[in-house]
């Protein structure tokens, strides 16, 4: 076999070979960018869930604030009324 032929061979399969090993390196790269994607995604999907409970949370004491606050302005209504009308009864006598 001549020389020239068993030189090309073996650029042939070194060049096979760099090929097969960049294809590994630039496979593992995306991998792990992917498992670095799905592990911010996954991060933020918790905080949204975890800002969403908290908003849940608060809307319930506004709530609560608003009913206890109805109950108050019904007792201050009746305490006016009843005071406008101990000042009517005053202003006749």
């Amino acid at each position: 076999m001549p020389t020239e032929t068993i030189i090309s061979l073996a650029v042939a399969v070194c060049a096979l070979l760099f090929t097969a090993l960049s294809f590994r390196r630039t496979q593992n790269k995306d991998t792990s960018a992917e498992a670095v994607e799905k592990a911010t995604m996954g991060a933020d999907i918790k905080y949204i869930r975890t800002s969403v409970d908290e908003i849940r949370l608060d809307n319930k004491a506004i709530k609560a604030d608003v009913s206890a606050l109805q109950t108050k302005i019904v007792e201050v209504e009746a305490s006016t009324k009843s005071a406008h009308k101990r000042l009517d009864d005053l202003i006749k006598k």
